[in-house]
């Protein structure tokens, strides 16, 4: 695409105002002009052409919440997302395995006993038998529990005698023995520790993966929520202009020392990578039964989830985030632990820098809550893919309280800023899929609706992937709109999202993705 490029004859959704016009003019990066029959215009006479031929522009698609890095690496795992027995899982960790080098470490992750045709908890005895001696690690699809192996166990030094984890849990046979499930950061994280970290070589290849599926789908940008390596590996492709991706990130709080030391303020960093908040765990997970609930989980004797940071020690963390003008975003699932959140909230004084306070995914909260996330001026950060994934989970964990869950749309009247994203690897990096997913609140061709009157219409989903997530990182004078001195993040679409059916957003094809006036992905039917 050349530096001066006038679009024309198209559907530009602006996002200002729900404005759709024809027309946009590009030049070196930014956006110059928008507008109607532009082509007419003698001030773009000099532009190059490109004829839209109705074909739909949309604001570059940021996903709100991922784990970037952390999805990147999984190129280099056995995946067992969407395997539906734990026979079959053995059998592709077996086969992964045998192709692994003997002082080669076991990785994967997507495992999830509450989507297998029978429910069965794998353990550690079932790995010892298939993995030749090798140490294995998988994550569950919520990533909140990890199955190892005995070996494993060995290396990290869990056994019989190990004391159960603040904020954590190892589940244990009857004999006191570890199973090999290991629950939270506090249960897997000796293990984990443990775990070689990936050559320069493999990272680069899996990065690059990443990216080019990122493209594929529309992403210009997303919010990260990934561990030290990845902060460090994306802050150095972004100072070397290598990164591609419009990335803001969130370290977690137990590097706050280090950005005291370095004085890292809120905004620090590049148009490409800049720190926008610090990352908080308040709990865990529906699917491992972590998320900390007010009542306990249906099924259970007295399980109520976990509380893996208490309100006294989020209070803490964020004062001390305060302090460098970084607002913090809080992962709360259950109702108890959004509870908790908005206490430490309402405890502590807002930010300097006037930055927003975020809670992550907010999947069942008391409804009376609303009002309190909207008085302390608080971005629901959320992620639309989970609810038809979650389905079954929450009505056999949750029961009636899954009137609860996902309430989108209750959220929008409330007038509360939502930015949607997917918690990739955990659900696919797919923003349609997620628009799709917020419209419809059913699986792809399933009539099984989960609590049809939450849903929300595209546009508002197409909302919440551009404005809503540039809301979320102080970021909306400059980014998830189209309009004049806006950096040309953009995307075409086959169609627009919308004006047709809901189920028919899946087969959206997304034919070109640009950021900052680079052409990252083009279909083969364009010719620019």
């Amino acid at each position: 695409m050349k530096a001066k490029t006038l679009f024309y004859n198209g559907r530009v959704h602006t996002q200002a105002d729900r404005q759709v016009v024809d027309s946009m003019v590009i030049y070196k990066g930014n956006i110059v002009a928008v507008g109607n029959r532009l082509e007419s215009d003698p001030d773009f006479k000099s532009y190059s052409r490109i004829d839209l031929k109705g074909r739909t522009v949309i604001p570059g698609l940021v996903d709100a919440h991922t784990h970037f890095y952390n999805f990147a690496l999984n190129f280099n795992f056995v995946s067992l997302d969407g395997v539906d027995s734990l026979g079959k899982c053995l059998t592709k960790v077996r086969k992964f395995a045998a192709g692994l080098g003997k002082n080669s470490w076991v990785l994967g992750n997507g495992y999830s006993p509450d989507r297998f045709r029978t429910r069965q908890e794998p353990d550690r005895l079932m790995l010892d038998k298939i993995t030749g001696g090798r140490p294995a690690f998988i994550f569950s699809k919520d990533m909140h529990s990890a199955w190892v192996n005995g070996r494993a166990l060995e290396i990290a030094g869990i056994s019989t005698r190990t004391p159960e984890p603040s904020g954590g849990r190892i589940v244990r046979f009857v004999d006191g023995t570890p199973s090999g499930i290991l629950r939270e950061i506090p249960g897997y994280g000796p293990v984990i520790d443990r775990v070689p970290k990936p050559s320069q070589r493999v990272v680069d290849r899996c990065v690059k993966l990443a990216l080019e599926h990122a493209y594929k789908k529309g992403v210009t940008g997303v919010h990260s929520f990934d561990g030290p390596e990845g902060f460090t590996y994306l802050a150095d492709k972004a100072q070397v202009g290598k990164l591609g991706l419009r990335v803001n990130y969130y370290p977690h709080e137990s590097l706050l020392g280090d950005l005291e030391k370095t004085r890292t303020t809120y905004g620090t960093g590049t148009d490409f990578f800049r720190i926008a908040g610090v990352k908080i765990f308040s709990d865990g997970a529906l699917g491992s039964q972590t998320a900390l609930c007010f009542n306990k989980y249906l099924g259970s004797k007295d399980s109520f989830g976990i509380e893996v940071a208490s309100t006294a020690a989020i209070q803490k963390t964020i004062r001390r985030a305060g302090r460098l003008g970084l607002p913090c975003a809080i992962h709360a699932i259950g109702d108890k632990a959004i509870d908790n959140v908005l206490t430490a909230f309402e405890k502590t004084p807002r930010t300097k820098s006037g930055a927003r306070h975020r809670i992550e995914h907010l999947q069942m909260i008391r409804r009376k809550d609303l009002a309190r996330v909207k008085q302390l001026n608080v971005v629901a950060s959320m992620q639309p893919s989970h609810c038809p994934s979650d389905i079954h989970m929450i009505r056999k964990y949750w029961g009636k309280r899954g009137r609860n869950a996902y309430i989108c749309r209750t959220v929008i009247d409330k007038k509360i800023d939502l930015a949607f994203g997917s918690d990739v690897p955990i659900e696919p990096l797919d923003p349609l899929a997620g628009i799709a997913a917020a419209v419809r609140r059913a699986r792809p061709g399933s009539r099984d609706v989960f609590y049809p009157e939450q849903r929300v219409s595209a546009v508002e989903a197409l909302h919440a992937f551009t404005v809503g997530s540039a809301v979320a990182a102080g970021q909306d004078h400059c980014r998830g709109y189209l309009l004049p001195d806006y950096p040309a993040d953009f995307v075409v679409l086959d169609r627009d999202i919308t004006r047709i059916a809901p189920s028919r957003i899946y087969d959206t094809r997304v034919l070109a993705t640009v950021i900052d006036g680079t052409v990252r992905h083009l279909d083969r039917t364009l010719r620019w």
